[in-house]
């Protein structure tokens, strides 16, 4: 049993539903089906765990003993040992069977779970959203000279270019990217905002359209155009509200422009987000 306050030893089928389950709707938890039998296991958790202590929280390691919890590990279809899930939101996020070195399992955290970079971004994003443009690309670029292999960091650049809508920039950091990258959700995310931001870039002002409904009320189209500023700026929920609008009255407006447009929130939201599954299922409602 470790002695680190962020490793649990998962005890039975109740425990694992409180403390993975749930406890995964607030803090990444990474499972690790294990045995004291399995050799590669015996080898993973010794560096599973340092890096739970080096990550201080941003995740919690939640140790399942395949012997003695097989209740859990046929639940789970665990096949082999040992395997490694990451729960988020309750659900299997990401998952892999067998050894894996340190610097793998770095890689496999960071795609899923923030360290020390990762909060520095978001420090700089801020800075970004308050207008503080150019304070946010010198702190990022910084970044970027301490780990110049971290792809986060150029997609965090793209990021505060789009925000201060200096499209050519942000265009440019995206097509320098890796191809690997450049195909990520998170580039393709950027991507999608971007083609958005530039064709919207001369339409009327949110205020100003949503003047402009209180007088033509029936007015779809000029819904469809506020429902992209609203993506722009990431109101998702109110671009999401302004399309249901749209659909409930009229499934098919413009032969699916809303719904298409609905379904490319999905996208940039991604399949696990809370907006992403009530709309979904409020779409579907519509359809049937």
């Amino acid at each position: 049993m470790s002695n680190s306050p962020f490793v649990i030893d998962i005890k039975d089928a109740e425990h694992f539903d409180l403390q993975v389950i749930e406890a995964s709707k607030h803090q990444a938890v990474l499972v690790d089906f294990w045995a004291d039998w399995c050799q590669p296991c015996k080898v993973l958790i010794p560096l599973l765990t340092k890096l739970c202590d080096e990550y201080q929280g941003a995740f919690i390691l939640a140790k399942v003993n395949a012997d003695q919890q097989q209740e859990i590990v046929a639940a789970a279809g665990v096949r082999s040992l040992p395997t490694i899930k990451l729960y988020k939101e309750g659900v299997i996020v990401d998952e892999f069977v067998g050894a894996k070195s340190e610097d793998e399992l770095r890689t496999f955290l960071n795609a899923h779970v923030k360290n020390e970079t990762d909060n520095e971004i978001d420090k700089a994003l801020a800075l970004s959203e308050s207008g503080e443009t150019e304070q946010a690309i010198e702190a990022l670029k910084s970044l970027n000279q301490q780990d110049p292999a971290n792809t986060k960091i150029y997609l965090a650049i793209a990021e505060v270019y789009l925000q201060a809508a200096d499209f050519d920039n942000c265009e440019a950091v995206l097509k320098a990217l890796p191809a690997n990258v450049q195909s990520s959700n998170e580039a393709k995310k950027i991507a999608d905002e971007l083609s958005l931001a530039k064709a919207t870039s001369d339409a009327p002002e949110v205020d100003e359209i949503l003047t402009q409904l209180e007088s033509e009320p029936d007015n779809h189209a000029l819904r469809v155009q506020l429902a992209n500023q609203y993506i722009v700026s990431h109101q998702y929920e109110q671009a999401l509200e302004t399309l249901m609008t749209i659909l409930a009255q009229d499934i098919n407006f413009q032969e699916g422009e809303a719904k298409a447009a609905m379904l490319k929130i999905f996208e940039i939201l991604g399949p696990q987000d809370p907006l992403t599954r009530q709309y979904r299922g409020k779409l579907a409602t519509l359809l049937h």
